[in-house]
């Protein structure tokens, strides 16, 4: 499993609006922020599948409201949070959930959702790990989290039983842009 990601604000310093409209698939969007991950989340995955995985034809198509390729079996999952743009790629499904850290109220969430939480990494590890097991549709057989970049968590699942632990690869550094 690979996890790519890219940092917006240093993507905006390279590429401008007018190039990342040929990424928003001709739909339209309420807010500039949105327009930005959206489109800056399938420069990623069209990157990465023809740059890393040799996909010559990146066409994605949407499949019970998950993104796939049209023309390879390489499966991927995406999340943005803030002002980053994440996605996780594989041979076989996974889903992938990043969230800030943020303060919340423990006692509170513990309640609400009937577990014990006795830090936010706790909480985060486990509100990650739903958002992406709903990406994954299906049953979790790998599970990896961890903290990245010091101010977010993200969690990567997969079906397969047998993954190993996720390459974290700053796509703009590896892509030398």
């Amino acid at each position: 499993m690979k996890f790519f990601y890219i940092n917006s604000d240093d993507f905006l310093k390279s590429y401008n609006f007018e190039f990342l409209q040929q990424f928003t698939d001709g739909k339209n969007f309420q807010t500039p922020k949105r327009f930005i991950q959206y489109s800056i989340g399938r420069y990623l995955i069209k990157s990465v599948g023809k740059n890393h995985f040799g996909i010559s034809d990146t066409a994605i198509e949407i499949i019970n409201n998950k993104p796939k390729f049209k023309h390879s079996n390489i499966k991927f999952s995406i999340s943005h949070c803030q002002k980053y743009v994440a996605a996780a790629f594989d041979n076989i499904e996974c889903g992938i959930d990043i969230e800030e850290i943020k303060p919340r109220n423990l006692n509170d969430l513990s309640e609400l959702y009937n577990q014990s939480f006795n830090s936010l990494k706790d909480f985060y590890t486990f509100w990650t790990k739903g958002e992406a097991k709903i990406k994954l549709q299906q049953e979790v057989k790998w599970e990896y989290s961890a903290i990245f970049k010091n101010k977010y968590i993200f969690t990567v699942v997969s079906a397969n039983p047998k993954c190993e632990k996720p390459s974290l690869i700053n796509y703009l550094e590896f892509n030398h842009i």
